[in-house]
């Protein structure tokens, strides 16, 4: 475990990586997505960052408080439902517009609803594209500005994807898209395992950039408000009995911006000649992690709420039997089966 008196050093030395820094937060308006922005703002020298979430008038509180904590800050709110792809195109577009780089990417995006198979217009379950198909699609819209970020001063670029790490279970080869085997723990089960998977992938097609897929413990986020009025009476009344294992608002976006920063997590080949392509220089007694390929500094990790090394087996096995191929080209199909629709739907 990462003591967090070590996590507040790490990150206070986020200003060392000089004033301008570029991020994109996907799901920010709310949870572990703000907590995560906060910190950002509070750590950062002039930071520029992009919200992209549903609520506006969460934005706008979100950006008066980031305003409080660091008034040279810039936030700029996106609309979106990201659950369609489209939607994930129109913003990455939007950025693109606005900056040649991208420094950091955090996606939180997902929805605690416990309806059945929900298809989108684009004929994919929302729930399972907010956990996996959007933020695929930010990664691989965004990789052009992400490696300029990793190439140009001070040659830092990070993406992480914050979900369920470490619970990775078996897929369903047969149905990965769950078109007709869809339901809850289903679709957590394949999100879960495919955003492990695709963390090792991207590592190894972009050795400049590290990729992480977090676990962030148990918070109150808030998200219970989606769920029905049962669900939501039988948490209040079990709340206070989990409130003592719950990890504070602030602790939780001090971790994952260590996570989405700290030399622990560095990328496969970060470029020379900067002291801080790696990531912020490791603290006294910490080591670089195992990535998720089971090698050291591989550039791909997964990672638990307390910075230790998380994920299953299974992970690892799936690689080597090439389930890891599979799910990218099954991916890749899907873009472009998407882009298809919304081509006719235009």
């Amino acid at each position: 475990m990462v003591a967090l008196d070590v996590v507040h050093a790490s990150n206070a030395r986020l200003r060392e990586l000089g004033p301008g820094l570029v991020a994109l937060f996907v799901g920010g308006t709310s949870g572990i997505g703000e907590f995560t922005l906060k910190a950002f703002v509070k750590n950062t020298i002039s930071p520029r960052v992009y919200l992209v979430g549903r609520n506006a008038s969460a934005a706008d509180r979100i950006i008066e408080e980031c305003h409080g904590l660091n008034k040279d800050g810039k936030v700029e709110f996106i609309k979106a439902d990201v659950s369609e792809l489209a939607e994930v195109d129109r913003v990455c577009k939007e950025i693109q517009k606005k900056e040649k780089a991208v420094n950091l990417l955090v996606q939180t995006q997902g929805n605690a609803n416990l309806r059945g198979r929900d298809e989108s217009p684009e004929g994919l379950d929302r729930k399972f594209t907010l956990n996996y198909y959007s933020r695929t699609r930010f990664i691989s819209n965004l990789l052009p500005l992400l490696r300029t970020a990793s190439t140009s001063p001070p040659n830092f670029a990070r993406s992480v994807t914050i979900l369920s790490a470490g619970s990775e279970r078996a897929i369903n080869l047969d149905d990965i898209e769950l078109k007709h085997t869809f339901n809850g723990m289903r679709c957590a089960n394949h999100t879960t395992t495919m955003n492990s998977l695709m963390t090792a992938e991207f590592a190894v097609k972009e050795p400049s950039i590290t990729f992480s897929h977090t676990f962030p413990s148990v918070v109150n986020t808030g998200v219970a408000r989606e769920l029905p009025w049962w669900a939501r009476g039988a948490l209040k009344v079990l709340t206070p009995f989990f409130k003592p294992f719950f990890v504070g608002a602030d602790e939780t976006g001090q971790r994952q911006l260590f996570h989405a920063t700290s030399g622990m997590y560095p990328p496969l080949k970060p470029a020379a000649g900067s002291p801080v392509a790696a990531g912020i220089p490791l603290p006294t007694g910490t080591a670089i992690a195992t990535g998720s390929d089971g090698k050291v500094g591989s550039g791909g990790y997964l990672v638990n709420w307390n910075g230790d090394i998380t994920g299953k087996k299974l992970v690892i096995d799936y690689q080597a039997e090439g389930v890891s191929k599979t799910i990218w080209e099954h991916t890749q199909g899907i873009f472009e089966r998407v882009e298809k629709i919304n081509e006719a739907r235009a």
